[in-house]
């Protein structure tokens, strides 16, 4: 008997190949969001430390020039917070669209899976049907032959 062949072998493959690459995708795009989280919770320590170290300063004489420095320096902190939270959001808006189309794509391997499955199931049932035949077709004939010899 031949070997089972599924027709469909090479989209069941591609569709494989389709959902691992949106997987790695998607752990991309997970990995870039970490890392901006982890700048943005760096960026608020350190705007953190300046606010209090604008109020010590503030405490002692009042240094025009160190106030400026500081009012710079927290809008510089407070507009890369907002660009941090941006990407944060943008990353996170990536990640739902691929996350549907991972979900898409794995819906499609499964259905070519299913059909495999059940081809292969088809081919099992002939293959055994066949050999069924088979053996009924020897035990006949022994039968035939066993008559013959005893006539």
């Amino acid at each position: 008997m031949k070997k089972f062949s599924f027709k469909f072998e090479t989209v069941l493959k591609v569709k494989e190949r389709k959902e691992e690459e949106l997987k790695r995708q998607l752990m991309n795009i997970i990995g870039r969001k970490i890392e901006q989280e982890k700048i943005l919770e760096d960026t608020k320590q350190k705007k953190a430390v300046k606010v209090k170290e604008k109020n010590l300063e503030n405490t002692g004489s009042l240094n025009v020039a160190r106030l400026i420095y500081f009012e710079q320096h927290l809008n510089m902190l407070l507009l890369k917070i907002d660009q941090t939270e941006n990407k944060i959001k943008d990353l996170e808006k990536q990640a739902d669209i691929k996350r549907k189309e991972l979900a898409e794509a794995s819906k499609e391997k499964k259905t070519f899976e299913k059909l495999k499955e059940r081809d292969f199931n088809s081919f099992k049932h002939a293959v055994l049907a066949n050999e069924q035949k088979n053996l009924d077709e020897i035990a006949i004939n022994k039968f035939n032959r066993k008559e013959q010899h005893t006539a």
